[in-house]
């Protein structure tokens, strides 16, 4: 089982412990896996069963697992007569990428529209709507805060003692703490009036020392979402997920109870 180290819990979050896997290095690539064994397999079991995809360029895909609407990525590799799955995010730089949800519209304006809520920045300001995403796709302006969260979307693991960094177009860099231990708030007050955020940084409790940074591209926001990959930055370990190759090319795993993974057609 994954033992996640001791983070201060973020307000509402939930911890999970589930079983992952060694993590690799979030920038590194997969290597090519078994042309023989790549495709879709699906576990035979009631409903809620887990699949798996083996991609041949070493990718693979686990859903379902550890629970209903969990997805598990990373890389794998045969070694005899098993396959080894090894848990990362695909998508990820260096542990850390940039969540951008999709701006609001019309169309979520209409759907709390009345009572005196005729604009989307009306919605916002009342709860309708989420104040996150109107943020991170507003401009700041002079003299606002820019404001940096940093989140384990996946299971809800707390992000802990922190730092957040900006770095300015001038190449000032400014670092700032979480404002309640561990939530993963950091607010940026007092910047210059014409500041410009050209790459975002966080340094984590388990690896001060490595700071991982994002670059940006766009107008300064008010706010960046930056979600972070917990097996690449360390905070939490387990073992790999192993599978025996059968004589038809199944699979059966070590977890979560010898499931049988056979070959979809």
């Amino acid at each position: 089982m994954t033992r996640h180290r001791s983070y201060p819990r973020a307000a509402g979050a939930i911890v999970l412990v589930c079983a992952c896997m060694l993590a690799l290095p979030a920038a590194a690539t997969c290597a090519a896996g078994d042309a023989a064994l790549a495709g879709r397999y699906a576990a035979s079991a009631a409903k809620a069963a887990p699949s798996l995809l083996l991609n041949a360029d070493g990718s693979f895909r686990l859903r379902e697992v550890p629970m209903a609407g969990m997805d598990v990525t990373g890389c794998w590799q045969r070694s005899d007569g098993t396959v080894v799955l090894v848990e990362r995010r695909l998508d990820s730089e260096d542990g850390i990428r940039r969540a951008l949800p999709p701006p609001l519209t019309e169309a979520d304006l209409n759907k709390v529209r009345g009572d005196g809520i005729e604009t989307l920045q009306q919605a916002v300001d009342a709860g309708l709507l989420p104040v996150a995403t109107w943020w991170a796709h507003r401009s700041r302006r002079p003299g606002e805060a820019v404001w940096v969260k940093v989140y384990e979307p996946r299971i809800g693991l707390a992000v802990g003692e922190a730092k957040a960094m900006l770095r300015l177009a001038d190449g000032r860099v400014i670092e700032r703490t979480s404002k309640e231990g561990g939530d993963g708030e950091f607010e940026f007050a007092a910047l210059p009036a014409d500041a410009v955020v050209k790459a975002v940084g966080v340094r984590f409790p388990e690896q001060p020392d490595r700071p991982r940074w994002l670059n940006v591209d766009d107008a300064t926001k008010l706010l960046y979402l930056i979600e972070f990959d917990a097996n690449a930055i360390g905070a939490s370990e387990g073992g790999a997920m192993t599978l025996t190759v059968q004589a038809d090319r199944s699979l059966i795993s070590d977890f979560p109870d010898a499931t049988h993974f056979k070959r979809a057609p």
